[in-house]
């Protein structure tokens, strides 16, 4: 489902009540039954790891009764198709296995004006498909007195939130240290990870056709191209370069990039979405890596500003350990990870969407941009 059809949903939704063209003012109610709110739409945008959420249904009258009423709830699969009837849009009712109605009758007391609450509990919500809009309709299916028809419906309206909302393009930019970074000293085992689209002109005029990812010029740099390598073709430059034809990304694609290196054996790996490319390498470079230089380390630059990363870049992490395949594949790896993690040393999300200062969430080592950062509007996972 397309980020601007469900913004028109939350604009209609903003617009007025649902269903309620007449608009009934309390004043003009006689004690008939009703269900409270402000509105009659609760939107729930999730985040991805919130499991669960209750919510409240409370049935009123406008005036304290002389008798007791009772009054009945129901989920009414027909009012999914009324709701996408009046906004215009394809939203589909919740799965049974997502919500709980922990009861189904209330009673307003005599005397009273209002019903004791009835719970209704959301659940499962970090399985649920993100690729749809979902609509739990609850109405009042029955009630001793009649029931304003305007106001006898709730519309829970649920759908996955955007993983990432904003990143980072780094055409003709890069990013430097905030401040000394003592975690980034003395790695011997390196995880580094970006999710990244390059432009279309991705290492087009580049000084020798090299676009930089990350690190520091004749240290440890991992960077894109170079004189006898493809402007694609990931290259470890170090005491000893190392490559593989194999270590190639694509134009104009999101796709998340892991690259890792073992100063104890030289070995070096590099995966494209979780999958492996090539053969693991073995460079006879054995230092550590040492990035903890706010003069020399760099994102999007290496000997010079002409080797910048022609492209949008978000989720760069350093970790002081090897992930595992099955670490790097779990689900949502490539859009968050817990900023606690063991072994992350630096987790730049790149998502502020305003400023030229990234955040660094694992240990506050900030990144300031050489120029105004152009932030672009995304809707990650697609």
């Amino acid at each position: 489902m397309k980020t601007s059809k469900y913004l028109s949903i939350c604009a209609m939704l903003a617009a007025g009540a649902f269903l309620s063209a007449c608009s009934e003012s309390m004043e003009e109610f006689d004690n008939e039954v009703y269900v409270d709110g402000a509105t009659d739409v609760t939107n729930l945008l999730l985040d991805g790891e919130t499991d669960e959420t209750t919510y409240t249904l409370q049935a009123q009258v406008p005036q304290p009764t002389d008798k007791e009423i009772t009054v009945t709830y129901a989920v009414d699969p027909s009012l999914v198709d009324t709701y996408n009837m009046i906004y215009g849009v394809n939203t589909v009712l919740l799965p049974e296995e997502f919500y709980t109605l922990t009861e189904t009758a209330a009673t307003i007391q005599i005397g009273a004006v209002s019903a004791n609450p009835v719970s209704i509990q959301l659940q499962n919500l970090t399985s649920i498909d993100p690729d749809y809009i979902y609509c739990l309709p609850v109405t009042v299916t029955n009630a001793t007195i009649p029931v304003v028809a305007s106001k006898r419906s709730k519309f829970f309206i649920i759908r996955g939130a955007s993983l990432i909302n904003w990143v980072t393009n780094l055409d003709q930019n890069y990013l430097r240290l905030a401040g000394s970074s003592p975690e980034l000293s003395g790695m011997k085992q390196i995880t580094v990870e970006a999710l990244i689209r390059p432009n279309a002109n991705f290492g087009e005029g580049n000084d020798v056709g090299i676009s930089t990812w990350i690190g520091i010029e004749s240290s440890a740099l991992l960077r894109f191209g170079d004189a006898s390598v493809d402007p694609l073709q990931l290259q470890f430059a170090c005491s000893s370069n190392v490559t593989s034809t194999q270590w190639t990304i694509e134009k104009e694609k999101w796709q998340f990039i892991t690259f890792t290196y073992d100063a104890n054996n030289g070995q070096c790996q590099f995966f494209v979405d979780g999958i492996q490319k090539g053969e693991t390498l073995t460079s006879p470079n054995r230092r550590t890596v040492d990035w903890n230089n706010t003069n020399l380390f760099f994102i999007g630059k290496s000997y010079s500003n002409n080797r910048d990363f022609s492209g949008d870049m978000a989720e760069v992490r350093v970790w002081n350990r090897i992930l595992t395949k099955e670490e790097i594949q779990a689900k949502n790896h490539f859009y968050k990870v817990d900023p606690e993690s063991e072994g992350l040393v630096s987790y730049w999300k790149m998502n502020e969407g305003a400023g030229d200062r990234i955040h660094d969430y694992a240990n506050g080592y900030d990144l300031n941009a050489n120029s105004t950062v152009t932030w672009v509007p995304v809707n990650l996972p697609q």
